[in-house]
């Protein structure tokens, strides 16, 4: 079997063993569904070729990198298997809109999970035991039965995609296949230059340490520091370009009152982002005015944002509570707005730790912290800040911020300080009287 990938080009499997499991499972349904789910969450004109990338081609990625490094250290037949199902299978229980749906649901059933989920799916379980249950219209599911043929151990699976508390695998870890993966190939896809080449050095300088982990050669320092380069510059676009944010909060908006009206909900999650969106432009639905807007163009405007970053907290708050709290306590500024709020820690960057081949621990990188709120107009007018006005609302946000989150000292940026890069920071509150 051969694939033609823009990341690691002329990916064959040849191994017989192998590729019989391989063909089977790749014309399942359970992964005929991943070439309809966007490997990107928000799809924005500023980074279209992001939207545009499929989960497929990713799973069949880091199946590529798991297959190589079980041959390299000429790993046994059945635990490769279960390795090189784990890899293909990682994320077929994500469902449309990605980590975006799954927090919004969450919030309603704090028990709902991927993980679990996708437990289910490799049991066959999903649907209260009901192994006839469909996730692909009349079409059963077929990865129990497929991995029962090949005598692929089923927990053994699932132990690698989701390892227990305190252990990891080759595809769960801080640093995993996964990830190595998933940023070279958004890398790759915005055409960056050295993308490719850094991850064939990447490639030739690790090996598995069994199934619960990686190591690296000395050689692979160098290309995980890009690699994380890569993470922090491709995220900090995502979070606060000022031309991402409209986007991004109509979409946040879509999926919350989808969630709020039943429209997606926990028991059915599975079903792909074209069925979503079909479902968000529904004749009548109360999603349907901003549903068209992700075929027409957003017509979302970005007001002005404080981007937090480098702050320690005590607070674990989510995005929508964040929202909500700043609607309450800051005074209306624009009319037919609202806030759209990114909180994350170690999504930018991310601290990791890898193991050398001579049994040395190197630390890499470190973990971010960041809160991005961003005052949104919902209407296709546009709604310029005066100075004064602008100073006005970054104030209130600052003191609604530092009253919530209780944090000792953070930095911050603007629109108009945005460089790309999530360590650049404003050193002080330059604000005009």
């Amino acid at each position: 079997m051969e694939f033609h990938d823009i990341l690691h080009g002329l990916m064959r499997f040849s191994d017989e063993n192998l590729t019989s499991l391989l063909a089977d499972l790749i014309d399942s349904p359970e992964i005929h569904r991943l070439r309809n789910m966007r490997q990107m969450n928000f799809d924005v004109p500023l980074i279209q070729e992001l939207g545009r990338s499929r989960r497929l081609p990713h799973s069949i990625g880091v199946t590529f990198l798991a297959v190589e490094l079980a041959h390299k250290a000429n790993l046994k037949l059945s635990d490769t298997k279960a390795l090189l199902a784990a890899a293909l299978l990682h994320d077929a229980a994500i469902p449309p809109y990605g980590h975006l749906v799954e927090s919004e649901l969450k919030f309603i059933t704090p028990d709902f999970s991927h993980e679990e989920n996708l437990a289910k799916i490799i049991r066959g379980t999903l649907g209260s035991g009901n192994s006839y249950q469909h996730i692909i219209r009349k079409k059963e599911l077929k990865l129990t039965p497929i991995l029962q043929k090949h005598g692929v151990d089923i927990e053994s699976v699932i132990n690698i995609v989701c390892p227990k508390k305190g252990t990891t695998s080759p595809i769960s870890a801080d640093i995993d296949i996964d990830n190595i993966d998933n940023v070279h190939r958004m890398a790759a896809m915005l055409g960056w230059e050295g993308a490719k080449e850094n991850i064939k050095i990447i490639r030739n300088s690790m090996r598995l340490k069994g199934l619960s982990g990686l190591i690296f050669t000395k050689e692979a320092i160098e290309p995980l520091h890009k690699w994380l380069e890569f993470r922090e510059r491709i995220y900090t676009m995502i979070i606060a370009h000022p031309e991402c944010i409209p986007y991004n909060a109509l979409q946040t908006d879509l999926v919350r009152l989808a969630v709020d009206h039943d429209i997606i909900t926990p028991t059915d999650w599975y079903m792909t982002e074209p069925e979503f969106e079909e479902k968000l432009r529904e004749k009548g639905s109360v999603t349907e005015e901003l549903g068209w807007q992700l075929i027409s163009g957003c017509e979302y405007k970005l007001v002005d944002y404080v981007w937090f970053k480098n702050f320690s907290s005590p607070k674990k708050l989510k995005n929508k509570e964040i929202s909500d709290y700043m609607s309450s306590n800051v005074a209306e500024t624009v009319k037919n707005s609202g806030y759209f709020v990114w909180n994350e820690k170690g999504l930018i960057s991310r601290a990791i730790k890898i193991t050398l081949d001579d049994n040395k621990i190197i630390h890499l990188g470190k973990n971010s912290t960041s809160c991005m709120i961003a005052l949104v107009k919902k209407s296709p007018s546009q709604a310029k800040l005066t100075k004064a006005q602008s100073n006005k609302w970054r104030r209130a946000i600052i003191k609604s911020f530092t009253d919530l989150f209780e944090p000792e000292s953070f930095d911050f940026d603007f629109p108009e300080t945005y460089t790309g890069s999530f360590y650049s920071k404003t050193d002080e509150l330059q604000l005009e009287h």
